[in-house]
């Protein structure tokens, strides 16, 4: 059993493009506190900085991407043997290795060497990135650091799986997901994003594409969770089409870094945190631990 202290650092073991792992320090602000809410729900799971951040006693977490997914559940069942066939992907580690592995159908291979396979993928290829082309092939080039992909070691996997494993895992649409929650319960919502430049989109994780129209059902399911009485909040880029969508809601802005092509460039960006409770009041008893 991991100690108090021991769970506030985790964090993810995948790399997500989107991913909050270098904000969730300042999204955890924004979270109720645990005893303000019953049940912690995530319908757009991808590497889950939230999650592993939050830690809460009981959650819902989904996602449509169906390999990413089975890596949780087997991480949450088995991270010994997920750790021995990701520890043989380490060793045997080149490019021409990497080629291989990319190659293979999941349908051809075991739930846990499937889980393997998708962290090995992760972590050996271009910038982290996760992308599949209308067929559903992961299509992105090799690419680790000089020291070859930094895998999760054991102690980072049997940590997750005592996360995890008390955590309900789907491959659901996100609408059903959050026709599951109960009154009380806390969503974050964290779709994949519209373009800030009007063209590219970072919505390649499954064969299907992210578009306006899924942005408005979005904005249509939060205002049916809030109407049940749940606590929600959603992270999205800050447009002015986005902010029109929940207006009478709170809206706050979040100045970002996101690094992008392969000489590393970065820049800044803004964001928005969409709540329909007063941050100010509902972490008040986060504030006081």
């Amino acid at each position: 059993m991991l100690s108090n202290r021991e769970f506030r650092a985790m964090k993810p073991f995948l790399r997500w493009a989107g991913g909050k792992s270098k904000v969730v320090s300042r999204l955890i602000d924004f979270v109720p506190a645990k005893d303000a809410y019953d049940c912690y729900f995530e319908p757009f799971f991808g590497a889950g900085a939230l999650f592993f951040r939050e830690c809460p006693k009981r959650a819902v977490l989904s996602d449509l991407n169906g390999d990413l997914m089975n890596c949780y559940q087997q991480v949450a069942l088995f991270p010994g043997k997920v750790w021995r066939h990701i520890r043989r992907h380490r060793l045997l580690d080149n490019r021409a290795y990497y080629l291989e592995v990319r190659s293979q159908r999941s349908s051809e291979l075991s739930q846990l060497e499937q889980a393997a396979r998708f962290i090995y993928l992760n972590k050996a290829a271009f910038n982290g990135i996760y992308r599949v082309n209308r067929l559903g092939d992961f299509n992105v080039p090799y690419g680790p650091s000089a020291n070859g992909p930094v895998l999760p070691s054991k102690e980072v996997l049997f940590a997750a799986s005592s996360l995890l494993v008390r955590s309900k895992l789907l491959v659901r649409d996100y609408r059903d997901v959050c026709g599951m929650a109960r009154p009380g319960d806390f969503i974050y919502l964290d779709p994949p994003y519209p373009p800030t430049n009007g063209t590219s989109y970072f919505t390649h994780y499954t064969p299907s594409r992210f578009s306006w129209d899924d942005q408005k059902s979005v904005a249509d399911t939060f205002r049916e969770l809030d109407h049940k009485g749940c606590l929600v909040m959603m992270s999205n880029s800050d447009r002015k089409e986005i902010r029109g969508m929940f207006g009478k809601f709170h809206i706050h802005r979040l100045n970002v870094i996101r690094w992008i092509g392969s000489n590393g460039d970065r820049f800044g960006v803004y964001e928005v945190v969409v709540t329909n409770y007063d941050p100010g009041l509902m972490v008040s008893a986060r504030k006081r631990r």
